[in-house]
């Protein structure tokens, strides 16, 4: 073989070697983006897991899977902490609230929207926390909520939890203008009633006031939270498959012939219970005289937050929750008899200065 053959052999060789190469590349550069395919399909099916399992209130199931779609990034997913922000949020675990949000704030990078959004929650979570007495803890609220604000973008709800932790603050005014301001941005908002009865009342941001309900007993008595105004009312929420709730009845008998004269005092027991005959029948047995209603649809207890049974909730003449247990103890402390006369004096004493 001459030296010409000799060179182009070896330029062939090398030709194919490089085309080979190249093939390797190519193919090695399918596969990684086949597994990167792969790995985003299995983040956006856990995320829309997490998304799913909150919208059911399952908020355990969906921290598990803001977890794991968190581990199928190499790099750190804002969205996924925020996700975990608002399983926090749901399991009432607002330290982790607050760090799962700045988290999502660190991986946010230019997403400003992502960045308002975890701001705002983390200022609810301190603001939660501070339970309206921790004045630092509301301060921090208040510069997690003006950051979001600083970042423009189109968050009406940002002015309402800004305007209301600075009621909370004692600081009416400026609060005032910030609900005002969530008024014109979003005057049908959810929290629109809301905002406008703080504006009204800056000290529905300070006292614990009922949530608004309204109730059609089992005579027929239509009641809301606008006619007690003016009353002491006890609500007794209970219902006949909880063994202390049944045992406590004879009590709130007595408790009631004590204040039946107190044109002022109202007893109202709101029960859950699914069957609605066996509920009738037991509270017309058991003489059961005050106003009686079943909460169908549970959304009484849910205003309330009920969790356990028996609760008792006494409101002041005013609307606001001066009295919250959820034993029966008062039947041997004299606890619940004792704040019904406090509140009753106030409420006569407040009706003779008006």
């Amino acid at each position: 073989m001459n030296s010409t053959s000799q060179s182009n052999s070896f330029r062939k060789c090398i030709c194919v070697g490089l085309l080979l190469g190249l093939v390797v590349l190519v193919n090695a550069s399918i596969a990684v983006n086949q597994v990167r395919a792969q790995s985003d399909d299995a983040f956006q099916a856990e995320m829309a897991k997490g998304s799913d399992f909150l919208r059911r209130r399952r908020y355990e199931d969906a921290l598990k899977s803001f977890k794991r779609a968190n581990d199928l990034r190499d790099k750190k997913s804002a969205e996924s902490f925020y996700g975990m922000a608002q399983a926090f949020q749901g399991l009432e675990a607002y330290k982790n609230v607050v760090e799962s949000c700045e988290h999502a704030i660190e991986f946010a990078g230019s997403d400003v929207q992502l960045q308002a959004q975890a701001y705002n929650l983390e200022g609810i979570a301190l603001q939660t926390q501070a339970a309206v007495k921790d004045q630092k803890k509301l301060q921090d609220a208040e510069a997690a909520f003006r950051k979001a604000l600083a970042l423009n973008v189109t968050l009406p709800i940002v002015h309402f939890n800004l305007g209301y932790t600075m009621m909370e603050l004692g600081r009416d005014v400026d609060g005032t203008a910030e609900l005002k301001k969530y008024l014109e941005l979003d005057p049908n908002g959810s929290k629109a009633e809301d905002g406008g009865k703080l504006i009204e009342n800056p000290r529905r941001a300070r006292e614990a006031y009922a949530p608004d309900f309204s109730i059609t007993t089992a005579d027929g008595e239509y009641i809301s939270l606008d006619d007690l105004k003016g009353k002491v009312v006890l609500l007794d929420f209970w219902g006949t498959w909880c063994p202390p709730c049944v045992e406590s009845v004879p009590a709130l008998r007595d408790l009631q012939k004590r204040f039946a004269k107190e044109p002022l005092f109202k007893l109202i027991s709101v029960s859950n219970d699914g069957d609605q005959a066996k509920w009738s029948d037991f509270i017309g047995k058991n003489q059961m005289t005050w106003a009686q209603y079943l909460d169908k649809d549970r959304h009484v207890v849910r205003a309330f937050d009920v969790n356990v049974y028996p609760t008792y909730i006494l409101i002041d003449a005013e609307g606001i929750i001066r009295f919250r247990q959820v034993t029966t103890a008062w039947e041997h402390t004299g606890a619940l008899p004792d704040a019904i006369k406090k509140q009753l004096k106030q409420a006569t004493k407040s009706g003779a200065q008006q």
